[in-house]
């Protein structure tokens, strides 16, 4: 989960940020607003979500999709998706009496975030360092396929490293909930392999 507007924002405000595909050839992404206190959506408030449809065919976290958040002074909130190389783009208004948290709910949810804070940074932690891993697999993949690059490297370089990042991948897919140590320990075995190669 990423929190663009804090609690106690001026408002209005807007916040805009760019987030990506997690798979090869994604047609579509789902946008899902909550409201909250707490680092994991299972703990907070489903305010609303739509799909963004007609993402073209490209590699994992190769497109960008801009989301906005616009909260107006009326308490409406405006959530736009726009996919940068498409122009394609789908929003969802979220007006202020519908689906929200009364305010001893949200008084509640702000003890309970309180309570559970130590726990959530560690295992917001242990998220981090995993899509850590997954990021730099797909980043050292997408190296491999750049035209400009594909000379430098040898074909044992480019297989084993290759292999590397395939395996780390499978092991992703079966280990989703490791530890943060086994993630970083992950990681730094791919760079080893692959730093001094490029």
């Amino acid at each position: 989960m990423h929190t663009l507007i804090n609690r106690n924002s001026t408002i209005p405000t807007k916040k805009t940020d760019t987030f990506t595909t997690y798979q090869d050839n994604q047609p579509s992404v789902t946008i899902r607003i909550y409201e909250g206190e707490r680092k994991f959506v299972k703990d907070n408030n489903l305010l609303g979500e739509f799909n963004l449809d007609g993402i073209p065919p490209m590699r994992a976290r190769e497109p960008k999709i801009e989301i906005s958040y616009d909260l107006d002074a009326n308490g409406i909130l405006t959530v736009s998706a726009l996919e940068k190389s498409t122009g394609n783009s789908k929003n969802l208004v979220i007006k202020s009496d519908k689906g929200r948290l009364s305010k001893e709910e949200v008084e509640r949810k702000v003890k309970e975030a309180e309570q559970f804070k130590e726990e959530d940074e560690r295992n917001a932690a242990r998220v981090e360092a995993k899509n850590n891993l997954e990021g730099y697999c797909y980043s050292v993949r997408k190296t491999f396929d750049e035209e400009k690059l594909k000379a430098e490297f040898t074909e044992d370089e480019k297989t084993s490293v290759l292999a590397k990042v395939d395996e780390s991948l499978e092991w992703l897919n079966s280990n989703p909930s490791a530890s943060k140590e086994d993630y970083s320990t992950r990681l730094k075995d791919l760079e080893d392999l692959f730093n001094p190669i490029m």
